[in-house]
């Protein structure tokens, strides 16, 4: 991938704004950025309203500090997909940060869907339990705190939905791995955030469009908060043998 062609004035100064950012947060020895969004939903989003607490992510990422949450911009395209799962859809998410993907699936699939979303970070798994029970979906959504490779094995039953948005050298391998513990049926489908051109996602777009084993579209937006190309690749698993 020729990567000078996607340097251009905003991806340039969107690298260095977020590199500054965390240079200015290890400075001051700031709390985690996931406890900090925790604060701030605490005391500016209203309890029991999961609308509102993603407002008050919106309203953190956009006035305070970028988050790479799913975001406004994505938000509907997501929940057009979430909207043909069945009322009682199991959901996989990897990579959970401060909630936001869970709180907005949770909000959109109907009263017996649950999610199981794993989450590497310690500090983001106590972020996202903390806003997850504060939207009042607990008894919807699971946050399992540890490495995604590592507990896809643990999993078991078959999932309708996965949702990838964690480290982007770990998507191919964690899918592989999803589908050889079987967690994935024929017709299950599996979205893929941030595999646009600021993101090197050839690895894994290659294998969902060339393996055989799904249907995929490409679907265009912007990175979350701001005007920079994006996209979510969204793949309807065919089976192991590549026919459902």
């Amino acid at each position: 991938m020729q990567l000078w062609r996607f340097l251009t004035p905003r991806t340039i100064g969107f690298s260095f704004r977020m590199a500054s950012q965390v240079f200015v947060d290890r400075v001051k020895g700031a709390a985690p950025l996931p406890l900090r969004v925790r604060d701030y939903i605490t005391e500016n989003a209203r309890r029991g309203d999961p609308d509102d607490v993603l407002r008050a992510m919106d309203e953190f990422a956009t006035k305070k500090r970028f988050l790479m949450n799913i975001g406004p911009a994505k938000g509907p395209l997501v929940r057009e997909v979430f909207s043909k799962l069945p009322s009682d859809a199991r959901v996989l998410e990897l990579g959970a940060f401060c909630g936001y993907s869970s709180i907005l699936f949770a909000s959109t699939l109907g009263p017996d869907g649950r999610i199981v979303s794993i989450e590497k970070s310690e500090a983001a798994a106590l972020a996202s339990r903390a806003n997850i029970e504060f939207a009042g979906l607990s008894n919807r959504i699971e946050i399992l705190h540890g490495g995604s490779t590592e507990t896809i094995p643990t999993l078991t039953g078959t999932f309708d939905l996965v949702f990838i948005d964690h480290w982007k050298n770990l998507y191919k391998t964690d899918l592989e791995t999803l589908e050889r513990n079987e967690l994935m049926r024929p017709g299950s489908i599996v979205v893929a955030d941030n595999v646009g051109p600021l993101f090197d996602a050839r690895e894994y777009l290659d294998y969902v469009r060339g393996c055989g084993r799904y249907d995929s579209e490409h679907k265009k937006s912007t990175l979350e908060y701001t005007d920079i190309p994006d996209a979510v690749e969204i793949s309807v698993f065919r089976g192991p043998t590549g026919t459902a």
